[in-house]
């Protein structure tokens, strides 16, 4: 096999393909694919197109790197607006942050908030709505313990009506069997709130960190 790995890297080599562009196309590691092809002499044209690929490849290297740290800048600009909330001590804000800090899927760039308490979840509804101004933009997960088509729809008009959203916010429910032993069937499942905005989900890191009084760099990566 290696041989025949060999063979290809050095045809490849032979056509004026890159080492590092040999080592991707075999899966091989660039050190095997440079030893395996350094006696091997190019022509003068495709020593140019190598150096172009090269000057192009560092353009947009150097593209992406701006990039994520323009997004990064973001981010730690929305933070920072989640601060300035938090010094405000506004009790609605705070339960609603603390809940999140607690409850909440730590997700770069959304919110994800879980769980089968209908007031907690109502709670964090209030919470978006009242102080991070989100109305319905929100999507409804939700996990049931019954394949009745019946009640999984009672139960999703159940959780709709409970945080006044309309049912298009709801997605395809799944479902799991719950232990009748452990007694962990819950009538009305668990209900995921999810929005997918990056400004809110930093905002809140960010008004954690100020009401905590710590710091996680890494809720920005």
């Amino acid at each position: 096999m290696k041989t025949e790995l060999r063979k290809e890297a050095r045809r490849l080599r032979q056509n004026g393909m890159s080492v590092r562009d040999i080592a991707e196309t075999l899966n091989v590691s660039k050190g095997s694919a440079s030893l395996w092809v350094r006696d091997i002499i190019l022509t003068r044209e495709q020593v140019e197109v190598l150096k172009a690929n090269q000057r192009l490849y560092g353009t947009q290297n150097a593209g992406s790197q701006t990039n994520r740290k323009k997004h990064r800048e973001m981010r730690m600009a929305y933070q920072e607006a989640g601060r300035a909330t938090a010094r405000q001590n506004r009790p609605l804000h705070l339960a609603g942050c603390m809940l999140y800090w607690a409850e909440g899927a730590k997700h770069r760039n959304k919110v994800y908030f879980v769980n089968s308490d209908p007031n907690m979840i109502r709670l964090f509804i209030r919470f978006l709505r009242e102080e991070l101004k989100i109305e319905d933009a929100a999507i409804i997960y939700i996990h049931c313990h019954s394949s009745e088509p019946d009640e999984i729809k009672r139960i999703e008009g159940y959780w709709a009506g409970l945080l006044e959203l309309p049912m298009s916010c709801v997605r395809k429910t799944q479902t799991k069997k719950g232990s009748e032993i452990r007694r962990s069937v819950l009538k009305n499942g668990v209900c995921s709130i999810m929005v997918s905005k990056t400004e809110i989900a930093q905002h809140i890191y960010g008004a954690i960190q100020e009401y905590g009084g710590f710091e996680n760099p890494e809720w920005l990566f």
